[in-house]
């Protein structure tokens, strides 16, 4: 088993910093490839050291066109509405905290897009049924304990939500669907292979669409595909 080194980076630590100070202030708007986005105290921006330098890989999506999405860890919504906006027919977008959920809707209904996606509270595959083309995967990258759920969108604690992700998300794809997320090397050099072992545990390919070295590390954006197709695609199965 590939491990990695259990301490929190000072990136995080600093970015921690910096959301406590700006939850101060109140709700701010950003304006992201002309998209006006309302970011809520404590909820995850969509600038931030994490998604600044790797913004080629949130916020541009291929041609979605017909598609249907789930956007897994929505935070304010962004990426939910940027699928919308690259065609995808209906997006369901969801978040573990409540907030980020009151924050994600807000958006939606700024960008009037409130026909194509729904935005609902939920821990990964709770509460989701049907077939999705494309799953995005926005899951927190440290590997440290954390009991604040203001910041689970920064810590995954032994790597839980990622295993649980390629566990169920074949109960989810469609026939040739795929999941992308963002990975980092935040801990160790070991991070991106301790992510692609644990992928193909659970039988999915993976493919490096764009690396970005940025602020002393590398970033990530990762397409997985199920191994020979996804059989399961035409079920019903739920877990």
């Amino acid at each position: 088993m590939i491990t990695t080194n259990k301490q929190i980076p000072t990136i995080t630590k600093d970015f921690i910093k910096k959301i406590k100070s700006d939850a101060k202030k109140g709700a701010y708007r950003m304006i992201i490839n002309g998209t006006p986005i309302d970011v809520f105290p404590f909820v995850f921006p969509p600038c931030s050291p994490f998604s600044e330098s790797t913004h080629t890989v949130y916020y541009y999506f291929e041609n979605l066109k017909g598609k249907k999405v789930l956007d897994i860890g929505t935070g304010t919504g962004i990426l939910a509405i940027q699928a919308a906006k690259a065609g995808a027919k209906h997006v369901d977008a969801l978040d573990i905290e409540e907030n980020a959920v009151k924050c994600a809707k807000h958006n939606v209904l700024l960008n009037k897009l409130e026909n194509r996606i729904a935005v609902y509270k939920g821990n990964l595959f709770d509460n989701v049924n049907g077939k999705y083309d494309l799953i995005i995967a926005n899951l927190p990258i440290v590997d440290y304990p954390e009991k604040d759920t203001k910041f689970y969108s920064l810590f995954d604690p032994k790597f839980e939500y990622h295993k649980r992700l390629f566990e169920g998300a074949k109960n989810y794809l469609s026939e040739r669907g795929k999941i992308t997320l963002c990975h980092a090397n935040l801990q160790s050099k070991n991070d991106f292979k301790k992510l692609e072992f644990l992928a193909g545990k659970y039988g999915f390919n993976y493919k490096i669409k764009k690396s970005v070295h940025s602020l002393g590390y590398e970033w990530r954006d990762y397409e997985f595909s199920v191994k020979g197709g996804n059989k399961n695609g035409n079920t019903n199965k739920h877990k």
